[in-house]
This record gives structure tokens, C-alpha cells and sequence, in this order.
């Protein structure tokens, strides 16, 4: 009853939000919003208005509201009082009137996907971090009128509305407005049409930005466009499986970070400049945009349960985002490798880094890809110095389970079906139809799809913390996974190390580990083993020539004191990891192998970087 009164009121309000910079240097923006009756009666009593705590796709109450500053409001010509009543909530005392107006700057010093961004040279901002809407509409929609230095252009998938003075777009719902974010500046622009719809990129035009080949990256983008829609549509018209009409590309180029954020008909996308000067780089890029682009389907259209509809003011609960995001991950590589951009052999080799980054993780013996799902909120995007050891991430180890998935049942039904008939499943009988996929119930899910049920994989691999068997699976299309040392004699202390000035401090120390078991502890700086001080934070330098089974004295510094620790040092961790070829593999097992990865078998050779 809540949410239809609330869709009943949304049809009555009409909102505005105007956008102008404060202070470029100080990262300021200024947001004056209007809420206005547009029958003439009054607005409700109290007229609350709040901000998202989160944004769909990056599952952290982030808090935006803390980044708010100077709000008034007024009705009626004249100030009004308004007091705040949650952390991220006004309520405005508008004594009857038909229109309310607040006004707050907003610092904007973020550079991220998901957060605010302004300077000089550009305006980036995401809706939930910037725009407020009325409890009583919480599904309103808005115009946004963006008073911009002049020069400055606008990217965002939001329309623009034609005939007025200054740059307005109209989003019809909330939830379209949060999905918008807005880049503007004096942009990098290019343009492709791919499947008869248009896709415009827009890059932040800075030093960064400026050395890289956005032409290659127009036309790979179109190959991914293509290749996905392609995907998709499994034998049907692929222009069909684009929904929208134009769909917008929004690049960072920074040294502050990489990520991407997916949206309806856009996403963000932020890289290392370094990403751009290597082929390995380069493909990391190309999966980057394979990720978000595939998520236009995948969660934005096609959404589990717990996130439907979205509550902006709380956590969003689900067990399915080993789904949603860890098998993005697994097709934002293998789409790159059926549009050809990355080779067989490429693909291989960074499942197989993949595979051994799991295997290296023991909080995967620990924390179930299930519960690491709906355990993102404390977890994910909070790591700490236990992290390594308490949980697996839904992306890597998601990946790494949907790649399996796909195997086994490409095995079971004989090369008839695969996941990629998952995928059509649910974008016709669950995204098409705006139905939820119901938690905890992907087996079914798969099975609807295929005629194949994997009950006793999803048993292992999703809801236990289990080991996984890796070549149990890829036997299936005659491939091992094999991991060995450069050398064997090697040793190692067994703790996570990172240099800070030099000084070589303990950042993770694994359970089970030398270091584990000699009581070296996390923030520990490890001044000298056996008498060899660490300098100048080679800190390898000091294991030299030592072998596994050797037991060191290992001087240290704790909390300003000194102390000493008596560890047994282990062998080192295997350094390569391959997935090759099997000599005894089979006629059938090879044609299953050509038909995942659309190539013959004798290319499953994993080379390592190719510059």
C-alpha cells in the first residue's frame, strides 16, 4: 500500500534539480532542487526528503550525505525551517504550500565510478551521490538543469529536452535518474553505431586521456557491442537484444585507480594510463568494457530478488551476486576472446591466474561463495588485514565457478547445451518479463534452461567453502591446470610483505602459513632474518640461498618495541600457473574445447605477456 501511494504521489510532483559550480578549486558543487504540486495541493505534511545511502551495482553504504553542506529550504518566497531527521534525511516545514525549494553545496573530491568528481577541467557526478528525493514520491522523476562553465559539454544517456536555454534532461523515475551519471567538460568525444544503434564515448579530457588511441578503442568497443548482442540473441536478430537507442561510454583516465559501474544505458569506466602501453594492460581494458557492457543485461535488466525494487536507504540483500557479478566477470573475458580481440591461449592464461589467485586464498575454505554475496556489504568493500583469510571474493571465485559451470554442462549434455543457453533463458523469461530471479534458486534456474541439473556442483562450488577440483572439470575439454615454481628450492616466510618507505611491513599474514605459525602478526616490520637486515626494503634479499625446512630468527618491530620471532620457513609459493593442453585428450573432448572457445584445440597454448 506504502509503494502505490508512493507511486500515486510520484505522479503529482514535479521535481528539478539545478546544478551549477560552486567552487571549482574547493571540489563544490551547488544543487537547488524544486519540489512543486502540480495539481495546486499542498505538498504532505511532513515533506521529507532524503538522499540514497548507496548505489546500485557497488553494494557499500557509502554515506553521500556526509559530503552535504550549507542545506536551507524555503516555501512560499520566504525560509522555511527544516531539521534534519536521519543521517541522510531533511524533513521541511512548508506550512501548506504547493512548492518547496532546498539548496546545499556538495563537496565533490571523489574520483571514482561510483562517487562525485569536479575541477577545472571537468563535472562528474552519479545521482545517488548528488540528488535528493521526497519520501512521500520516492519514485518521482526530475529534470536536471545543469548551469555549466562555459565550453563545457554534457554526456549522459539521460535525454535532453529540447528547446530551452540552458542544457536540461529529463529522467521519468528516480531509479533512471540515479542510473544517469553525468560527465562534462570540454570532452573527448568519438561515435560508432553497431547493430543500428548509436554508442557515444566521452572521455575527461585530460594529459592522460590525450595519449590514448581513442579510435582503437571506438572500434573495439563496437566489436564488443557486437559480439555481445550476438551472445545474447543465440541465433536470433542481434539488434534486438540492444535495448536502447543510444548508449553512452564514460571515460576516466587516471593513476587514482581502475573500476566500472554499470547502468541502463551507459556505464563508467576509470584505468591506469599505464593500462594502455601493454598488450596484457590493454586487455584488461578490453575486459573492462566487456564487464560493464555485459551487465546491461546482466543485473541491470535481469535482477535476483534482493534487489528488487531498489531500497536506496538501506542494504539490498541477496545471495546471487556470484551470479550477477562473478559470472560477468567470467563472459568479460570469454566475450573479448569470441569477438577475437584476446586469442585462446590469452584467455587460458588469465583463467589460470584467476584459478591460482583462488587457490591462494584461504578464506575460501572458509567463507562460501553464497555468503560472500550477501555478506558484500561488510565485506567486499571493506577489506582489512584479516581479509585474505575470512572470505573469497564473488568476482574472482564467482569467475572461476561460472567457467566450470559452463564445462560441466557442455559435458553432461554432450556439447547441446552450455550457460550461454542460461543466459537467453533469463534475459527472455526473466529480464524480458521484468521478473525477478528468486533467490536461492539458480539450480532451477539452470535446469529450465538446459535440461541439465548441477544441484551437486552449485552443493560444492556455492553454497559450501569446499575445495574445488579445477581439473575435475577441465578434463572435460582436455585441459590441466598446473602451477610449478622456478625454484623448487626456493623459501619463502609465508607473510604478505609491501614496501613503505623502504621499510618492509607485514600486510597479511595467511593462516596456516610460516609466518603464521612463528607469531608474526599483521603491521609487523621485518628488520632482519638470521641476521640479514632488510635494506632498503629488499626484503628478498635476506632469504637468499636459504632453503625450505631452514629455521630463521626473524628481528622485527611491533608497536615502537623489538622482538624476535623463530619461524620455519616454507617453500615458496609456485609461481607459474598454466592451463595446457592434455596429450591423452580425446576426439570428443577437443570438439568441446572448439566449441567454448570457437577455436581449434591445438591453440590452447598459455603464453605468458605479449607486448
Amino acid at each position: 500500500m506504502g509503494r502505490l501511494l508512493s507511486l500515486r504521489l510520484a505522479a503529482v510532483l514535479t521535481v528539478t534539480h539545478r546544478v551549477r559550480v560552486a567552487d571549482a578549486p574547493a571540489h563544490l558543487l551547488e544543487i537547488e532542487t524544486t519540489f512543486s504540486s502540480s495539481t495546486g495541493a499542498p505538498l504532505p505534511t511532513p515533506f521529507v526528503v532524503f538522499m540514497p545511502v548507496w548505489t546500485p551495482g557497488s553494494y557499500l553504504v557509502r554515506e553521500y550525505a556526509r559530503h552535504v553542506e550549507g542545506f536551507t529550504a524555503e516555501a512560499g518566497g520566504r525560509d522555511v525551517r527544516s531539521l534534519k531527521v536521519r543521517k541522510n534525511a531533511w524533513a521541511i516545514e512548508h506550512e501548506g504550500a504547493t512548492e518547496v525549494r532546498v539548496r546545499y553545496r556538495l563537496y565533490a573530491n571523489d574520483l571514482t565510478v561510483r562517487t562525485n568528481h569536479i575541477d577545472e577541467s571537468h563535472v562528474y557526478f552519479n545521482g545517488a551521490a548528488t540528488f535528493l528525493t521526497a519520501e512521500a514520491a520516492k519514485d518521482a522523476g526530475a529534470e536536471v538543469v545543469l548551469d555549466l562553465p562555459k565550453g563545457f559539454r554534457v554526456a549522459t544517456a539521460l535525454p535532453e529536452v529540447a528547446d530551452r536555454e540552458v542544457a536540461t534532461f529529463a529522467a521519468t523515475s528516480f531509479d533512471e535518474l540515479v542510473d544517469s551519471p553525468f560527465e562534462c567538460g570540454d570532452l573527448l568525444e568519438r561515435s560508432f553505431e553497431a547493430l543500428g544503434k548509436r554508442h557515444d564515448i566521452a572521455v575527461w579530457n585530460n594529459e592522460y586521456a590525450r595519449r590514448v588511441d581513442w579510435d582503437q578503442v571506438a572500434k573495439d568497443t563496437q566489436t564488443i557491442v557486437e559480439a555481445s548482442a550476438r551472445l545474447w540473441a543465440g541465433g536470433e536478430a542481434p539488434e534486438a537484444y540492444l535495448p536502447y537507442e543510444r548508449y553512452v561510454f564514460l571515460w576516466h583516465v587516471s593513476p587514482r585507480g581502475r573500476g566500472g559501474l554499470e547502468h541502463r544505458a551507459s556505464c563508467s569506466l576509470q584505468v591506469k594510463p599505464e593500462l594502455f602501453t601493454s598488450r596484457s594492460g590493454y586487455l584488461d581494458v578490453v575486459s573492462l568494457i566487456a564487464h560493464e557492457f555485459f551487465h546491461l543485461w546482466n543485473v541491470k535488466r535481469i535482477r535476483p530478488e534482493g534487489l528488487f525494487p531498489y531500497r536506496y536507504e538501506e542494504e539490498n540483500y541477496t545471495r546471487l551476486l556470484w551470479w550477477f557479478e562473478g559470472g560477468t566477470s567470467y563472459y568479460d573475458w570469454r566475450i573479448p576472446r569470441l569477438a577475437k580481440l584476446a586469442t585462446s591461449a590469452e584467455y587460458l592464461a588469465h583463467l589460470a591466474d584467476s584459478i591460482a589467485r583462488l587457490e591462494d586464498t584461504p578464506g575460501a575454505l572458509v567463507h562460501s561463495l553464497e555468503s560472500s554475496s550477501f555478506d558484500a556489504w561488510i565485506k567486499a568493500y571493506r577489506p582489512d588485514e584479516n581479509t585474505l583469510n575470512s572470505t573469497v571474493s564473488y568476482y574472482l571465485k564467482g569467475e572461476v565457478v561460472c567457467a566450470l559451470l559452463d564445462l560441466e554442462i557442455r559435458h553432461r549434455s554432450k556439447g547441446a547445451k552450455s550457460l550461454d543457453d542460461v543466459l537467453r533463458h533469463l534475459v527472455r523469461e526473466y529480464g524480458a518479463k521484468e521478473r525477478p530471479v528468486p533467490e536461492g534458486k539458480m539450480g532451477d534456474v539452470i535446469a529450465e534452461a538446459t535440461g541439465i541439473r548441477v544441484d551437486d556442483c552449485l552443493a560444492r562450488w556455492v553454497e559450501s567453502a569446499e575445495a574445488i577440483d579445477v581439473n575435475e572439470v577441465l578434463q572435460h575439454v582436455g585441459l590441466v591446470f598446473q602451477r610449478t615454481a622456478r625454484d623448487p628450492e626456493k623459501a619463502q616466510l609465508g607473510a604478505r610483505i609491501s614496501i613503505e618507505n623502504g621499510r618492509a611491513k607485514v600486510s597479511a599474514v595467511p593462516h596456516g602459513s610460516a609466518a603464521h605459525a612463528g607469531g608474526i602478526q599483521t603491521a609487523d616490520e621485518i628488520l632482519a632474518i638470521d641476521g640479514r637486515r632488510i635494506v632498503e626494503g629488499r626484503f628478498e634479499a635476506a632469504l637468499a640461498g636459504m632453503k625450505p625446512g631452514t629455521k630463521v630468527q626473524v628481528l622485527l618491530a611491533r608497536d615502537g618495541l623489538l622482538r624476535t620471532a623463530d619461524v620455519v620457513l616454507e617453500a615458496a609459493t609456485p609461481t607459474e600457473a598454466r592451463i595446457v593442453p592434455r596429450p591423452d585428450a580425446t576426439p570428443e573432448q577437443r570438439a568441446l574445447f572448439s566449441a567454448w572457445l570457437e577455436d581449434d584445440f591445438a591453440s590452447a597454448v598459455a603464453p605468458r605477456d605479449r607486448r
